[in-house]
């Protein structure tokens, strides 16, 4: 598990490479005037966002795998932790361990391939209808599922570390659909017996080429107003 540390790591340090030898992509103001619109340099897709959250940079491990793009903001992503429009493809994965370790991408890639391939088998994917429920579980495998049979006590072990990874004793104090967009507010201990962390977010599951588009953050205070900002940025995003 050191390795995924140490990968996960290395993804923020080069992200912030990224984002200081990257300028923003080109902006232009929409219908609101407090918004501007991110223009994907590719051409994949668009959606509008707060003038305040000031301009655009490259996220964190964007183009890497099935996360095809993250947005860092200069202002928003810097208010705390996260805080990067990400849209994906293929199994939705959460930023920020918001639904635990092997729901984040960042960190359930570090498995060794054949450790990966027997958690897909028995992670029950992420969809609208089941996301404020697993957000609300500390636990998401049943070790003892057959395709689990190969690994030993260590490997077990490992797994369930990784599975409650920022999210002990999570308690979710709101979560919301509202369309194809989930809107969640909730806090978890990062570490046993230790401080508490507060996760929110949006996330909008698409019915495209891609699974979804998500804003999340670690940061307080949050307030209805703030989640809603949020919800609109998820829900603003489609193609050209």
């Amino acid at each position: 598990m050191v390795d995924t540390h140490r990968r996960y790591a290395t993804f923020v340090l080069l992200a912030a490479i990224a984002a200081l030898a990257c300028g923003a992509p080109p902006l232009g103001p929409s219908e609101d005037t407090e918004a501007l619109i991110y223009r994907d340099p590719s051409n994949r897709f668009l959606f509008s966002y707060p003038r305040s959250f000031g301009t655009t940079l490259v996220g964190t491990d964007s183009g890497f795998a099935d996360r095809v793009a993250a947005i860092r903001f200069s202002v928003f992503s810097t208010s705390g932790l996260g805080g990067e429009a990400v849209l994906g493809r293929g199994r939705v994965s959460l930023d920020l361990q918001a639904a635990g370790g092997l729901y984040d991408d960042l960190l359930r890639g570090g498995l060794p391939q054949a450790m990966r391939n027997a958690v897909e088998t028995v992670l029950t994917p992420l969809t609208r209808e089941n996301l404020c429920d697993l957000i609300a579980r500390e636990k998401h495998l049943d070790l003892d599922a057959p395709a689990f049979s190969a690994l030993t006590e260590t490997h077990r072990a490992a797994l369930a570390s990784l599975d409650a990874m920022g999210n002990i004793a999570p308690r979710v104090f709101r979560c919301s659909v509202n369309g194809q967009t989930v809107t969640f507010d909730k806090d978890a201990a990062v570490a046993p017996n230790g401080g508490r962390r507060r996760v929110y977010g949006a996330v909008r599951f698409l019915e495209t080429d891609y699974s979804a588009f998500q804003l999340i953050r670690a940061a307080a205070p949050v307030d209805d107003a703030l989640l809603e900002e949020m919800r609109r940025v998820v829900s603003s995003w489609r193609a050209p």
